[in-house]
């Protein structure tokens, strides 16, 4: 019987890892580059400073508002967020905002977890 808890249990951890997706992001001075359109769920942006000055992502929609610490130039960093379907912004927060009025920012949309091609 413990035998099978535990298989169980393992299944259920390998499925919702499964479940999770990855989704690169690229920041530099004045930019965000992320695609358009990512599935519902738990998603892990995985964030590279790849401008010359420290930067941050910050995404915004649906009752989310998470951001990473400031990112130094040439650094990665990983934020999960769960994201419902929607439409959300991702910018730069640093410097008031002034990172974001340049141009660094981004919409994606957020589809239901069951669409194909995404």
């Amino acid at each position: 019987m413990t035998r099978l808890l535990v298989a169980a249990a393992l299944t259920a951890v390998v499925s919702s890892a499964a479940a999770a997706q990855s989704v690169p992001v690229t920041i530099s001075e004045w930019k965000v580059e992320v695609r358009d359109t990512v599935r519902a769920g738990t998603v892990t942006f995985r964030v590279k400073n790849e401008g010359t000055m420290v930067h941050a992502l910050h995404v915004e929609g649906a009752g989310v508002k998470k951001e990473t610490p400031q990112i130094a130039a040439g650094q990665t960093m990983s934020l999960s967020v769960a994201l419902k379907p929607g439409t959300y912004e991702v910018y730069c927060p640093m410097s008031e905002n002034t990172h974001k009025m340049a141009g660094m920012k981004k919409q994606i949309v957020v589809v239901e977890a069951s669409k194909k091609g995404q």
